[in-house]
């Protein structure tokens, strides 16, 4: 092997001679203690500790000549990042020089580098780094895991895991989570933080292999430096499939500084009273951010900088539906504005911003200009996540078109809601149908359908509805039942699939009593349930007589209920609410869809035929594979699939797709969880009291 290249063994031995050198010097330095003590971590000096933090002398050579002495070369030194050649004298110097050293090891607990604190304060950097070696790549590793891997954190219950800004902070945390080990039921909690560079992909990817399921927290400092830190680290975070958050520290101050200050016992309680989901902290930065630049002075005031921040932030909701409120009571405060304002803005926002009209796939992309040369399109980034091969600028899959009738009402209860994504070729459609006639029925509907699509569109059908959910009840939380709205939801994704016979296959989710319709063997079939008493009833066994109140008392809503799941092999399907399948004989819609040629005028032929009186406000949506359209197919196939039921959290939703539903077996409901949302975190702690918000 070259001498430029020692072998992996070689460098994993220099570095562990260096760091017990390192930690046989820690008592040499007057400067060490002080630091250690002032910041609450003195008691993590224990060499037989998982920590090993050590002292790195003042004199050029101590290190180099210890590990020469030792039989280590020049270049298996160098190799490892522990000194240098200097360029005049050709003499092998030392990289670390009157610094604290804390060993960075891989997630075999095997030191692959070093971070150090200046204590000279004389340094450039207060903190340094091991340069990358062929050992340790700054983006891939993550201080403080590898020795808590190796000596894992008492507790019970899926992982909680802080990351920090620095190696001082993650003693801190592990030194306050220490302190509540004999607390029952406290989780087990860890504290990791980049070295010398932003939150990566690669470090998160290594975080969900070694701790799956984990709840990841941000514990960035609270100061201007921190809130950037966390701005940058959101994108790449947000990926996380488990739990996200967040923690507002104190102005000026860092976990260390807080544990210094109040002792483990308070500064853990300080700090677990600050979380909260990511997007929401996400959320003050921004708006913190739109009104230091000027970009909004007075929303209040100036309609312009109500429509900036509801663009701003719009996508922040989508992230976390299960914190609707919370963001919408934080925006609100920071705005000035009133909570359920900001939601309705920021609904209006995703709509300008997706550019998608209710009930129309989104028109063709033109054809692209033509070209004289061919240029090659460079490969997909790792840090890109795969997504199923689409042609951009290739015209949606699928047609679509949709009508509806205000009827005798006011107020439009029923909201359709569409999106496309013409990288991957999928199509969403969402049709809401509020419960009742007052005004809050239109806004819950409008507001399941938009999340329900926007979520859809990233996910899973199932994932979309638990997402409208998840909002639905944030925004009416503590609002009584007869001022609250609710509503009927049915969620439809469209998917390329080239095993199709049209190249499309469709999944279903919904909860209430909208009903989507597909042809089979020529006949209409009803591929949805009704969510009703009588036909709960009538499952069980029960006999029920049609035109019963059972019919219309529904057991599923999108704020309540089963949510259940049907794949669709081929359509055309109809989408409808109890209005319009109330109102039209089956054989008229079965006509309809079987003969489509033109789906828009089925669709206003559909209402037309209700006419304008009707006490309700029916709505139709239809769907036909662009390669087959209903009217020039036979449509036939096997019997309708059998519906599944999944009343779990978003997780185990997301996990509810076409692989699981098209298996031989029946997929098992998921029931892990909250119907309602992701559940917090909390260990057992005394925390401070706090009220509980009240809708304004």
């Amino acid at each position: 092997m070259a001498a430029d290249h020692p072998p992996p063994e070689r460098l994993y031995a220099v570095n562990d001679l260096a760091t017990r050198f390192y930690a046989s010097r820690l008592t040499t330095s007057k400067k060490a203690t002080p630091y250690l003590h002032s910041h609450g971590i003195s008691d993590t000096t224990d060499p037989a500790g998982p920590w090993r933090i050590g002292y790195a002398p003042k004199r050029w050579t101590e290190l180099a000549s210890h590990l020469q002495r030792a039989g280590f070369t020049t270049d298996e030194v160098t190799a490892a990042g522990l000194g240098f050649i200097h360029r005049t004298s050709g003499q092998l110097l030392d990289r670390f020089r009157d610094r604290l050293m804390f060993p960075i090891t891989d997630d075999r607990n095997r030191v692959v580098g070093f971070t150090g604190r200046d204590l000279s304060g004389h340094a450039d950097a207060k903190w340094m780094n091991s340069p990358d070696t062929s050992l340790y790549h700054k983006r891939e590793v993550l201080f403080g895991l590898g020795q808590q891997l190796a000596h894992r954190p008492a507790g019970i219950g899926d992982p909680v895991v802080f990351v920090v800004e620095g190696a001082a902070d993650v003693l801190a945390m592990h030194r306050m989570a220490a302190a509540h080990y004999a607390i029952p039921e406290t989780q087990p909690v860890y504290a990791v933080a980049p070295c010398g560079t932003n939150l990566t992909h690669e470090q998160l990817n290594l975080l969900q292999r070694a701790l799956p399921g984990a709840h990841l927290v941000l514990a960035f400092d609270g100061d201007g430096g921190g809130r950037r830190a966390a701005e940058r680290a959101y994108p790449i975070a947000a990926r996380w499939p488990g739990q996200l958050s967040g923690v507002r520290l104190p102005k000026g101050q860092d976990p260390a500084d807080i544990l210094a200050d109040m002792g483990p016992i308070r500064a853990m309680s300080e700090i677990v009273g600050a979380i909260q989901p990511l997007a929401q902290l996400q959320l003050t930065n921004k708006i913190s951010g739109l009104f230091e630049s000027r970009r909004i002075t007075d929303p209040v005031r100036f309609v312009d900088d109500r429509l900036t921040a509801y663009h701003a932030i719009a996508e922040l909701f989508i992230d976390a539906p299960h914190a609707t409120r919370a963001m919408a009571e934080a925006a609100s405060e920071q705005l000035g504005l009133d909570a359920t304002d900001v939601v309705r803005g920021v609904v209006e926002a995703w709509e300008a911003r997706t550019d998608s009209p209710s009930g129309l796939d989104p028109p063709p992309p033109p054809d692209p200009p033509p070209t004289s040369h061919t240029v090659s399109s460079p490969p997909p980034s790792d840090d890109e996540p795969p997504t199923p091969a689409a042609n951009a600028n290739a015209a949606p899959i699928t047609v679509s078109a949709s009508a509806r009738s205000r009827g005798g009402r006011t107020t439009h209860t029923a909201a359709m809601s569409t999106r496309h994504d013409p990288r991957t070729g999928i199509s969403v459609w969402a049709l809401a149908d509020g419960i009742g006639r007052h005004r809050e029925a239109t806004t819950a509907a409008e507001m399941a359908a938009d999340i329900a699509a926007t979520v859809t569109l990233r996910s899973s059908p199932a994932t979309g509805l638990h997402a409208a959910r998840a909002a639905v009840n944030a925004i009416y939380d503590g609002v009584h039942h007869s001022q609250a709205g609710d509503a009927s939801l049915l969620v439809v994704s469209a998917y390329p699939a080239s095993d199709s016979r049209h190249g499309v296959r469709f999944e279903i989710a919904w909860a209430g009593d909208c009903r989507a319709y597909t042809i089979n063997a020529g006949q209409l079939a009803q591929v949805t349930a009704d969510h009703t008493a009588a036909r709960k009833r009538r499952d069980q066994g029960e006999h029920t007589s049609h035109g019963v109140i059972a019919d219309t008392l529904l057991t599923s809503s999108v704020r309540a209920g089963d949510i259940s799941i049907c794949p669709v092999d081929d359509g055309p399907i109809l989408l409808c609410n109890s209005s319009l399948h109330k109102a039209i004989p089956p054989d008229q819609l079965g006509a309809e869809l079987a003969g489509m040629s033109d789906a828009q005028a089925s669709a206003n032929r559909i209402i037309n035929a209700i006419g304008s009186h009707h006490p309700g406000n029916p709505a139709v949506l239809l769907i036909h594979a662009r390669s087959a359209p209903p009217s020039l197919v036979t449509t036939t196939g096997a019997t309708r699939k059998t519906t599944h039921t999944a009343t779990g959290s978003a997780a185990a939703l997301a996990k509810t797709s076409f692989v699981t539903s098209l298996s031989a077996e029946p997929a098992p409901a998921a029931t892990s969880g909250m119907s309602s949302g992701t559940p917090g975190w909390s260990p057992s702690l005394p925390l401070p009291p706090r009220s509980s918000p009240r809708r304004p």
